[in-house]
């Protein structure tokens, strides 16, 4: 088996400054000149030195390759929305809050347009004279649930500060994005995600089926789903997904049932 080796350019950086530094101070010794010059080699490589100490101490591991993480999800998302698939279940997900309930929010896969279920946790599939389907936690709620346990995440009810915090934490905490903004466009939320970090693993499950997306979501879009439907206390879909593939930006498109109580 072949492995391809990676190495540390943080490590790789400070270790050849303090080798520098090594060779300029053992030049000066050897030549033992004496003069202006040597006096400058001699400050150069001490700055090697302690240049090559900050480099080595705040250098971190090197990160996972984000194709390799983009690709993690990607089996997942594209089984289960063949499961529902093949149950005869052709709506759009549905991200549900759980008030007061655990896990605060259930996702929802209707046979055909939402309109009210109700929903136990102990159960896998929901029926009613309103609404059939398959219930099950969303792909994006253990993420959720990590933003708010351990960065302290607060989810606002006001929309204009729940937008900002959207965009701030696919951009500033999960880093996904270089840039992401969140406004509403009449009846709906789109949330732009600039050169998407996990674009590879997104285009592999839209190869299968861009309804893959709207249906199940990955892990990024269906925290999204999951921030707004807890924050407003209202059912949402992802009901649309635009892709770039020039600047690999997405376009995620969410809309609330908000006539179709909870």
């Amino acid at each position: 088996m072949m492995m391809n080796e990676r190495y540390n350019n943080y490590f790789g950086a400070g270790a050849v400054l303090i080798v520098t530094a090594a060779l300029i101070l053992f030049v000066v010794v050897l030549t033992d000149r004496g003069d202006l010059t040597s006096a400058t080699l001699v400050l150069s490589g001490i700055g090697c030195f302690v240049g090559g100490i900050f480099v080595l101490t705040l250098s971190k591991g090197e990160p996972v390759d984000q194709a390799v993480i983009s690709a993690l999800p990607v089996a997942g998302t594209i089984n289960l929305s063949r499961v529902a698939s093949d149950l005869g279940l052709m709506g759009d997900g549905v991200y549900i809050p759980q008030n007061n309930g655990s896990p605060a929010v259930m996702q929802f896969i209707p046979a055909g347009t939402y309109e009210h279920a109700v929903l136990q946790n102990d159960f896998s599939f929901a029926i009613g004279k309103n609404s059939t389907g398959l219930v099950f936690v969303p792909q994006g709620l253990p993420l959720f649930d990590h933003l708010c346990r351990e960065t302290g995440l607060i989810l606002a009810s006001d929309e204009s500060e729940l937008l900002v915090s959207v965009g701030e934490v696919c951009s500033d905490v999960l880093e996904v994005a270089d840039s992401a903004n969140a406004v509403r466009s009449g009846d709906s939320i789109v949330v732009t995600l600039n050169n998407f970090r996990l674009y590879s693993g997104c285009k592999m499950v839209r190869a299968e089926s861009p309804k893959c997306c709207t249906m199940v979501g990955c892990p990024v879009c269906s925290c999204i789903g999951c921030m707004l439907a807890a924050a407003t206390s209202t059912p949402c879909s992802l009901v649309d997904v635009s892709v770039d593939d020039r600047k690999q930006s997405i376009a995620l498109v969410y809309s609330y049932h908000a006539d179709a109580g909870v």
